[in-house]
């Protein structure tokens, strides 16, 4: 049981991060000057980020 708890945990770690980067390219594009908005979007990634394994980002 742990060992597929973990699958899942990084499984769903991968999927928020993909996400997050798919909101920050959203909110990015067509401003020149960093917004509120693409600051929490580019602060989601970075938090993301944490869970997943450098390899795979």
């Amino acid at each position: 049981m742990g060992l597929f708890s973990k699958d899942l945990q990084k499984t769903e770690a991968i999927r928020e991060y993909k996400e997050a980067r798919r909101e920050l390219e959203r909110v990015s594009r067509g401003i020149t000057e960093e917004t509120d908005e693409y600051l929490a979007a580019n602060r989601r990634v970075i938090d993301a980020e944490k869970h997943v394994p450098w390899w795979r980002r």
